[in-house]
């Protein structure tokens, strides 16, 4: 269930901070914010270029492989190319596009969480367990990397093949504009579906995370039923009980 999407920029030396603010939002063993599996994308912070699309299952663990906090073989990640990136560059340009966290997995990081409470209630773990979450990320990262490729001719620089067949055979015209966000840090101005504060700001200021993860649901129905932003916001306002959204604007 995606619906937001969340940008940032970081150097070389802010890689530990930026990567604890990516496990604050989508941390695997909690029931709000967003989830841990979710789409990613570095781009040039100069250019505003997509150098890669990518899926995690945990995204702050993917994160630290990339750049270097978790070892892992060279050809699994971007380690080599984000380190040569820094030699021309002061900034690298990150962005997440996040799940609700009802479409969390089981990940390394939760299985002794979901164990436990299957265990409590004598029921089998793929009673709290669904695999929605990861087959989303296959096909939505399917989508965007061919949406990438019709819309450039080829796939982003770091990209090496495509993603799902699924996703590349559920291509809309429209799909190019999430991707073109990825990279835009106003993009907030024009697409709705965008957060209008970074990652780490997100951390940093758990009313403005409320705030974004309420309108996660307002963006899932722009996403999945293809409603206008405002005649979501109506529907999910409708809905809203305690008038969350309209005591906090």
């Amino acid at each position: 269930m995606f619906g937001t999407v969340i940008l940032d920029a970081y150097s070389s030396d802010e890689i530990e901070q930026l990567a604890f603010a990516i496990d604050d939002l989508c941390c695997p063993s909690d029931s709000y914010g967003w989830a841990s599996a979710g789409i990613y994308s570095f781009w040039d912070y100069n250019t505003h270029e997509v150098l890669y699309i990518g899926l995690a299952s945990d995204l702050a663990i993917r994160f630290k492989q990339h750049n270097g906090l978790l070892s892992m073989p060279e050809e699994g990640c971007k380690y080599s190319l984000i380190q040569e990136y820094f030699k021309t560059h002061s900034k690298l340009g990150y962005t997440i596009f996040v799940q609700s966290p009802l479409s969390q997995p089981m990940v390394h990081r939760n299985k002794d969480l979901f164990e436990k409470m299957a265990a409590e209630h004598n029921s089998s773990i793929k009673d709290y367990v669904s695999e929605q979450g990861i087959e989303d990320i296959k096909r939505v990262e399917g989508i965007l990397i061919e949406a990438f490729n019709h819309y450039s001719g080829r796939f982003p620089v770091w990209n090496k093949v495509g993603g799902s067949v699924a996703g590349q055979n559920r291509v809309m015209p429209n799909n190019i504009n999430i991707v073109k966000s990825f990279s835009n840090p106003q993009a907030y101005a024009v697409n709705p579906i965008v957060s209008r504060s970074t990652i780490r700001e997100l951390s940093n200021n758990p009313s403005f995370e409320g705030y974004e993860s309420y309108l996660h649901a307002v963006r899932m129905y722009v996403l999945m039923m293809g409603m206008d932003f405002d005649d979501a916001l109506d529907f999910a306002n409708k809905w809203d009980k305690f008038g969350w959204y309209e005591k906090n604007i």
